[in-house]
């Protein structure tokens, strides 16, 4: 009896683990999930859920490859620190969102405009109260002035600070209705 409960157990456990399949002829991938969310913005809506799904929608500066150990090129093709407050970005040129919108500098702009504005009400805002400013050098290079120096700041563009299309966002009334009305990214999934 304990046999067949461990083979059993074992067996749910592969199960459980196995990869989501696409529908090949829908060209569709479903997903279970537990708790139902309208926005997949995780900026407007901090669960762990929708965090899953918004990684996959909007992409990030900058990522960390966890094999390696280093951070690697996402939207930004190359970074530097030019002083211990401000980290220079050389964004890349061929980049589209999933309505076609071009992405450039003003989306960086308008993502950090859109989290420090003061009449945005957003749960763990605090994490992005560490830059001063964003400066345009051009349309796809950036300076990012942090407040002081700060050892996180990586981690920051490549963990939490996910890009959101300026055109799209400047249409709405509401900032939260970016991902529930709006939801383009540039990551690998499109929400239709």
């Amino acid at each position: 009896m304990y046999r067949l409960k461990t083979v059993v157990a074992v067996a749910a456990i592969v199960a459980a683990a196995s990869p989501a399949m696409a529908q090949k002829s829908k060209d569709t991938v479903r997903l279970a999930i537990n708790d139902p969310f309208t926005n997949v913005s995780s900026y407007c809506i901090p669960a762990v859920e929708v965090g899953n799904f918004s990684r996959r929608v909007y992409s990030t500066l900058i990522g960390f490859d966890e094999h390696t150990q280093k951070y690697v090129p996402l939207l930004a093709k190359s970074w530097k620190r030019i002083d211990n407050t401000t980290l220079e970005l050389e964004l890349k040129d061929d980049i589209k969102f999933h309505n076609g919108n071009k992405f450039d500098a003003d989306d960086i702009i308008s993502t950090f405009a859109f989290l420090q504005d003061p009449k945005v009400k957003i749960r763990y805002k605090s994490r992005y109260g560490w830059l001063k400013n964003v400066e345009k050098l051009g349309p796809y290079k950036v300076r990012l002035h942090a407040k002081q120096p700060t050892a996180t700041d990586l981690s920051q563009l490549a963990y939490r600070i996910q890009i959101q299309d300026a055109e799209s966002y400047n249409t709405l009334e509401k900032p939260c209705d970016y991902g529930f009305k709006t939801p383009y990214g540039t990551g690998p999934f499109k929400v239709v």
